[in-house]
């Protein structure tokens, strides 16, 4: 791993226990899944948050406005060789000689699919930066892979591609997974056939200057570009005529729940919010989008 990272996550762990003391926030993305649920396979840097209670917009914007607020405070009161800046509801921690590591909640993919889970800091990680961890509070697994393989589509960065490489070697994409995927899938910000049908980047000069470096063993590009294929082929092949149907149900505007067999998707402010979108859109255009959809689950 190189060493210019090292620092960023040494700092990373020595502030997250302030994040922690804040109830509402519960840890996701690569610093969840690499430091936490696996035994460090690679590095991250940032500190990515999810906002758990089902608030209406305003309180739930005003509590994380407060909850960052707290964060700030306790960090400076206990580290005074720490600058902290507030920055559009994100937090960087600046420390002499460290590259700057941000804190930052998701104000839209607010709440869970699954209960969230408590896990104490990886074993080879406790051993290379000699810190423990304890009962850091996260998303489940399938959460953290739902939005994890949809960034893994969408914007298609090595390190998502390495991550689904890390669930292909353990759990695999179980029905848990696919489902939650789906639920961060009407959630996104883009249509639905783009992520489930990419347009393939080429991720060679985003693989050498972005990602070369993170991890605890080399790894070559093929590798990743493996992954890509591999997992757009498993969503098509494990996706269920339910779970087809419902998303078809879900861009007509009318979604019909029980056909993605997990309760509590209809509450999630992300859903809501998109289910909205939906319903505003002229009636040429959803047909268009529905043609699209249609195509990319070959239907």
């Amino acid at each position: 791993m190189d060493k210019k990272y090292h620092q960023q996550v040494k700092l990373l762990l020595e502030v997250l226990p302030f994040v922690m003391k804040e109830d509402c926030f519960a840890l996701k993305g690569g610093t969840a899944l690499n430091l936490f649920m696996w035994d460090f396979p690679r590095l991250s840097v940032d500190i990515d948050l999810t906002y758990v209670p089902l608030d209406a917009r305003d309180i739930a914007l005003k509590n994380i406005d407060n909850g960052l607020a707290n964060i700030k405070k306790n960090i400076e009161k206990a580290r005074s060789d720490l600058k902290v800046q507030l920055k559009s509801k994100k937090l960087i921690i600046n420390a002499k000689g460290v590259a700057p590591i941000k804190i930052e909640p998701n104000t839209i993919l607010r709440g869970t699919l699954y209960p969230i889970v408590y896990k104490d800091l990886a074993s080879k990680a406790e051993d290379e930066f000699n810190l423990s961890v304890l009962d850091v509070r996260m998303l489940s697994l399938a959460d953290l892979y739902g939005g994890k393989i949809v960034a893994a589509l969408d914007r298609q960065h090595p390190r998502d591609l390495f991550d689904v490489k890390m669930l292909f070697e353990h759990d695999g994409l179980t029905d848990d997974i696919r489902k939650a995927f789906l639920v961060y899938l009407i959630s996104h910000e883009r249509p639905m056939h783009e992520v489930l049908k990419p347009n393939l980047q080429n991720i060679d000069i985003i693989f050498e200057r972005e990602f070369l470096g993170m991890t605890s063993e080399p790894i070559e590009l093929e590798v990743l570009i493996k992954t890509r294929e591999s997992l757009i082929e498993q969503i098509h092949a494990t996706l269920t005529q339910d779970e087809k149907e419902f998303l078809m149900s879900f861009k007509r505007g009318e979604p019909t729940w029980s056909l993605l067999g997990v309760t509590g998707v209809e509450a999630l402010p992300a859903v809501q919010w998109k289910l909205k979108n939906i319903k505003t859109m002229t009636i040429e255009r959803q047909d268009l989008m529905l043609e699209k959809l249609e195509n990319a689950l070959s239907l």
